[in-house]
């Protein structure tokens, strides 16, 4: 049985959003990827976790990486990224408002992190990232703060959330190709379903435990395409 170390956010850790609580799924895709290839995942994805964050984490675990018997690292970042203080937002619309992390920042940090994986002599595997619904997740972040404010910053277009989370999504396939690593595309397995939102959680930005399904789906034929023996 070969061990895989990963490394992300709350969608790789396997977090759902139900009855106003955050927990682990029961069967995330991670689990539903160890029973289907008979494998283990070292998973050190964390909530919240940004690519600097994640930096960290990984800086921290060099020894795990080093000493696993698998070939494979998997990285999943983006999500928390391209998000933003809605707070500071809330409070005053008209200053200018940066994303968690940078373009710029993004895309160097996990650069950086994918070319010290490949100093190791691992090979670096990108996960893109599931789509969000834009009006749960305006519903979501406005919680207790001022929507019209939110929505006043926004220019009024509650689909600027969607289109800014995929421009980091884009990102990610870009940089698989700068650094020639593969990337898994999960994202297109929700857009290709008739109102995918049914395959997230009401939180509008994590998947459910359907959604989970399909994730693992989207690696089991990324894996099974490419050949590619764990």
């Amino acid at each position: 049985m070969g061990t895989i170390t990963a490394f992300g956010d709350s969608v790789l850790k396997g977090v759902i959003y139900e009855d106003e609580h955050y927990r682990v799924a029961d069967e995330s895709f991670q689990k539903i990827c160890e029973q289907y290839f008979g494998i283990t995942i070292e998973n050190r994805a964390r909530f919240g976790s940004t690519i600097s964050k994640g930096e960290s984490v990984f800086e921290k675990n060099l020894s795990l990486i080093k000493e696993s018997d698998g070939d494979y690292v998997v990285l999943e970042f983006g999500g928390n990224d391209c998000d933003f203080n809605w707070k500071e937002i809330s409070e005053d619309p008209d200053r200018k408002h940066l994303p968690m992390s940078t373009i710029s920042n993004f895309t160097t940090t996990y650069t950086n992190i994918i070319n010290e994986i490949k100093n190791m002599g691992k090979i670096p595997v990108l996960l893109s990232l599931p789509p969000i619904d834009s009006a749960r997740y305006f519903a979501q972040i406005s919680r207790g703060l001022s929507s019209e404010n939110i929505m006043k910053w926004m220019k009024n277009d509650r689909q600027y959330i969607t289109n800014w989370h995929e421009r980091y999504n884009i990102e990610i396939f870009k940089l698989a190709i700068a650094t020639s690593v593969p990337v898994i595309d999960i994202t297109s397995i929700f857009l290709e379903k008739k109102n995918y939102s049914r395959f997230l959680c009401v939180d509008g930005i994590h998947p459910n435990a359907e959604g989970h399904k399909l994730i693992a789906k989207a690696i089991e034929e990324h894996v099974r395409r490419k050949n590619i023996q764990l």
